[in-house]
C-alpha cells in the first residue's frame, strides 16, 4: 500500500466513523425528543443504522454500487438539511444537528466522489478483492 493509498484508507475510516455517528446522534436525538418511544420506529430506526453500517462496509470493501447509492443518498440528505435549516423556525442551537449534517455529508460526497486519495485506496481495495477471488 503506498502513501497515496494509506491516506485514503485513514481518511475513509474517519468519515464512515463521522456517518456512523451522525446516524447514531440522529437516533438518540429523535428519541430523547418524543414523550412516546413507539417500537415500530425505533426497529425501523435501528435497522436503517444497520443498512447504513452494511453500505459502509461495501463502500470500504471496494464496491462500486454502494459508493454511488452512497453518494446519492448523502446529497438526498444535505438537500434535507438544507431545506430543513432554512425552514426551520428555532433558535440556531436547535439547528446545529443540521449543520452537522450537511458538513459530514458533504465531506463524504467529496471524499468518495472526488478526492485523489480515496480514488487509489478503492483501487487497492479492488485489486485486493480481485487476487482474492483468483
Amino acid at each position: 500500500m503506498n502513501e497515496l493509498e494509506t491516506i485514503g484508507k485513514k481518511n475513509t475510516i474517519l468519515i464512515l466513523i463521522s456517518i456512523l455517528l451522525v446516524s447514531l446522534h440522529t437516533l438518540y436525538l429523535y428519541n430523547s425528543s418524543v414523550s412516546v418511544i413507539e417500537t415500530e420506529k425505533i426497529m425501523k430506526q435501528i435497522g436503517r443504522f444497520f443498512l447504513t453500517i452494511g453500505l459502509l462496509y461495501f463502500i470500504y470493501s471496494g464496491k462500486n454500487w454502494a459508493r454511488i447509492i452512497a453518494i446519492i443518498l448523502f446529497s438526498l440528505a444535505v438537500v434535507g438539511a438544507t431545506i430543513g435549516l432554512i425552514t426551520l423556525n428555532t433558535s440556531l442551537p436547535f439547528k446545529i444537528p443540521l449543520i452537522v449534517i450537511i458538513f459530514i455529508y458533504s465531506l463524504s460526497i467529496y471524499h468518495f466522489a472526488f478526492a485523489k486519495s480515496f480514488k487509489a485506496f478503492f483501487e487497492y481495495q479492488v485489486q485486493k478483492a480481485n487476487n482474492f477471488n483468483l
